[in-house]
């Protein structure tokens, strides 16, 4: 289709669209597709004051702004004499989209915001496309309603500091002054104006903790489908229970502030009407009971996104005006090989989602490109090195131009890889990811080639939902960089998915259920409710009141349940005269100076205290069932060899152990080979080792210490100190425990400073740096940077230090 026949397509439903016979969305695509054309073409003036007029009439003006992106020869002026009453029109309907000098709203944000009064209660729902600019839109929700004190809760660490850091560096401008928190354990240091920026795990801690004088105005909570554990995408290494932890954020959030205004936010979520077959109730219960409206955007797609599948194809095809050919290119590798090939020449970037970490390693190793100048990253590349095997696939594939991205790619490593890619005169262009990258990970990719519509493999793995194919695909082009994104699937049953109609998000705590949870019944209103659920309620109650145990105890952390914490207390209180010698002499231990020791005793009976309540979590199970025998012959669970080597030899210490065990298995193939004559790869076999051996330390201390260990010692902490307490008769903040290593597994950090840095995704000297004791310290710290962490260090200096 040539520029005269594109130009009238786009005229046609312009007038249709006016005569009130082509819906808005569907005007937005036409649109955003006439721009994407247009971008390329020479342009004069009365093309310019066309382009304004139609990019203020669908409402999104910053297309025109755009323009200038992709011809940096453009001037987006008009000649003065020459502007009509359109033009005139256009610029007026823009001026009222500012909210102030630097902030400019698409009409369909704009229509949300003017939702919002004073006065009244402003309780919404809204599911939108990944392109509409939700976060940007709460930003401008805080601003015009000037509340004092705001929750901000997002679903990952990563969000989390992503937020922190635009907010440090004045990226968002408020009116009003606010102190900033991310931190749960607080101890009541409030401003006069809070923003507490939070994932809903911290959220929980927070009300466990916080002074019930201090009043919330606004929560805002991101990715809200996850309260449907159906709805999950991320099959990656992270915490159990979200759908649990998300309805706790918001049921126990909204009982203790009754008043506050609330905005609930998500991407492509599905709301089906009452009409509609299979139709379930219970999210709309769910909003009708805390009196939220539904703002449903899902057709909005403020960057248009073209899906493409090439499983069979096997010659010459065009997407989207870029001929590739697939002649004799007939495995995935090859094809892979084509589609970036060909993308690169046209200077765009591209993420390959995968459904495996293994298989991200492998679409990055497989990928045959000569090594780029990495001159722009070489710091970063020199410090990897220094520090990490240099067989590892993320070293490896760096130095070809590509990043490699999933859940157990140390964080700080993940926030650099993402920021090269975001960087176009990086030379990183190419990410192979994992659901990790849909995960709220914000890049400016113009191209998604998804490898597999799976998440996992094998038993584990599961096919790909609507959701998560739509969530995937809205990855592809972003706003104000592009105005169409392009997918490339190699797996047809991904483009059949996506055009299905999705799942009914529901919410368990407002539908009968013959399964419902104990840890569900609290949350659960009385009319959904069975007669098992009511009388466990009844039980839980008669337990905790014939123990003594106060609410605001067995309130503490509520993902696990009443029961298992009343059953850890008496437990606790079995224990013989010998263990709990043990146990205080390892709390001893972990609270000696300079350094934790950890008494291998006493935590192993902690270990065997708490082991029947992780049977639901096989590999933490197994960790603290399978045992060894040290060099006197005691006996100690794994768990225990792990962590004493990541205590005292950091995460390489670990490595090194998942390493050299691997290696004698790859000697041991070796071994047998030469025996039968047999040629092996060794070469192979050894970067293996180290990508396996890389996965699983990052496994252990990421998810198994960070999420999994250190929830279950929580609570073990929580009741051994209280049954202290009632013993002492001595008052519970008083009475010292296991916290030190509880601060430690989360964060691997202990001061306040040490642990912002460690969200935000640093490299651990730095942690280092802002744990050090005194000055001198420091120093010593400062003195062994790499050139790396002193620009690292110097960037985050303010945001840490305030």
């Amino acid at each position: 289709m040539d520029r005269q026949e594109r130009t009238l397509d786009v005229v046609k439903a312009l007038n249709s669209f006016n005569d009130g016979n082509l819906a808005s969305h569907d005007f937005l695509d036409k649109v955003c597709d006439f721009f994407d054309f247009i971008k390329d073409e020479e342009l004069d003036d009365s093309d310019k004051r066309f382009l304004l007029y139609l990019s203020n009439k669908v409402g999104v003006p910053h297309y025109y702004d755009i323009l200038e992106k992709f011809n940096p020869q453009y001037n987006s002026s008009i000649d003065d004499e020459n502007i009509g009453l359109n033009t005139l029109s256009s610029l007026l309907y823009e001026s009222s989209l500012y909210t102030d000098d630097n902030s400019k709203l698409h009409q369909y944000q704009m229509e949300i915001l003017n939702l919002f009064f004073e006065g009244q209660r402003n309780r919404f729902f809204l599911s939108a496309s990944t392109s509409f600019g939700k976060t940007h839109l709460v930003y401008e929700v805080i601003k015009k309603m000037q509340y004092k004190n705001i929750a901000l809760i997002f679903p990952s660490i990563a969000l989390l500091t992503e937020n922190l850091s635009k907010i440090k560096e004045g990226k968002i401008k408020f009116q009003l002054e606010y102190k900033i928190h991310t931190l749960s354990d607080i101890d009541n240091d409030y401003g006069e104006t809070n923003i507490f920026i939070f994932t809903p795990e911290r959220f929980l801690s927070f009300l466990d903790k916080t002074n019930l004088d201090l009043k919330l105005d606004f929560i805002f909570i991101d990715e809200v489908y996850k309260i449907d554990n159906g709805y999950i995408i991320d099959d990656e290494a992270k915490e159990n229970e979200r759908d649990v932890a998300y309805r706790m954020a918001i049921f126990y959030g909204m009982s203790r502030f009754t008043d506050v205004d609330l905005l609930l936010a998500g991407p492509y979520i599905e709301i089906f009407e009452p009409e509609s077959q299979n139709y379930n109730p219970s999210f709309d219960l769910f909003l009708s009971d805390f009196q939220i409206i539904k703002l449903l955007r899902n057709q909005y797609e403020i960057v248009k996104v073209s899906k493409n599948e090439i499983e069979s194809e096997k010659g010459k095809i065009n997407i989207d005006g870029i001929e590739f050919d697939f002649s004799r290119k007939t495995t995935k590798k090859a094809k892979i090989q084509e589609i970036i090939d060909r993308l690169l020449l046209k200077e765009e970037n591209v993420i390959v989602y995968c459904n495996t970490q293994a298989n991200a390693e492998k679409v990055a190793t497989e990928y045959d490109r000569a090594n780029i100048d990495s001159n722009y990253f070489s710091s970063f590349l020199e410090h990897l090195k220094s520090r990490y095997d240099n067989d590892w696939v993320v070293i490896k594939s760096l130095k070809k131009g590509i990043g490699v991205h999933h859940g157990v790619v140390p964080k700080y490593i993940q926030k650099e890889i993402v920021g090269l890619f975001n960087t176009h005169q990086s030379g990183v262009n190419i990410l192979t990811s994992t659901t990790t990258i849909t995960e709220g990970v914000n890049t400016t990719a113009k191209n998604m080639i998804v490898y597999k519509s799976e998440k996992g493999a094998g038993k584990n793995g599961k096919p790909l939902l609507t959701f998560d194919a739509k969530n995937i695909a809205g990855r592809a082009g972003r706003f104000m960089e592009h105005y169409k994104g392009r997918v490339i699937s190699l797996d047809k049953e991904f483009i059949d998915v996506i055009t299905q109609t999705g799942n009914q998000i529901e919410h368990k705590n407002y539908q009968t259920s013959d399964n419902r949870k104990e840890i569900d019944d609290e949350m659960t209103p009385s009319q959904f409710l069975d007669d098992r659920s009511k009388q466990r309620l009844e039980e839980i109650k008669k337990l905790q009141n014939e123990r003594g145990i106060p609410d605001e105890i067995i309130s503490q952390f509520k993902v696990i349940s009443k029961r298992d914490k009343i059953k850890i207390y008496d437990l606790i209180n079995k224990l013989s005269k010998e263990s709990q010698i043990k146990i205080r002499d390892l709390i001893a231990g972990l609270n000696s100076e300079p350094f934790l020791i950890l008494d291998k005793s006493g935590f192993q009976i902690i270990l065997e205290l708490v082991k029947e309540f992780t049977t639901e979590n096989k590999f933490l199970y197994f960790l603290i069932d399978r045992k060894y025998k040290d060099k006197d012959g005691v006996e100690s669970s794994i768990l225990t060899a792990s962590l004493l080597s990541y205590l005292y030899n950091g995460f390489s210490g670990v490595y090194d152990y998942n390493y050299e065990r691997l290696m004698n298995s790859v000697r041991e193939k070796v071994k047998e080979a030469e025996q039968k004559n047999k040629k092996i790869d060794i070469n192979r076999l050894t970067e293996n080792a180290v990508n396996s051996a890389m996965r699983l330390s990052s496994t252990l201390i990421f998810n198994t210490f960070k999420y999994q260990l250190v929830k279950y010692l929580g609570v073990f902490n929580l009741m051994y100190k209280f049954r202290v307490s009632q013993h002492l008769k001595q008052d519970f903040d008083t009475i010292t425990g296991i916290d030190k290593l509880l601060i430690k597994l989360e964060y691997n950090a202990f001061t306040p400073e040490a642990r912002i840095a460690s969200d935000y995704g640093v490299p651990q000297k730095i942690i280092d740096y802002y744990d050090a004791k005194n000055n001198t310290e420091r120093k010593s710290v400062m003195n062994s940077f790499d050139n790396y962490e002193k620009s690292i260090y110097e960037k985050i200096k303010r945001i840490i230090e305030e």
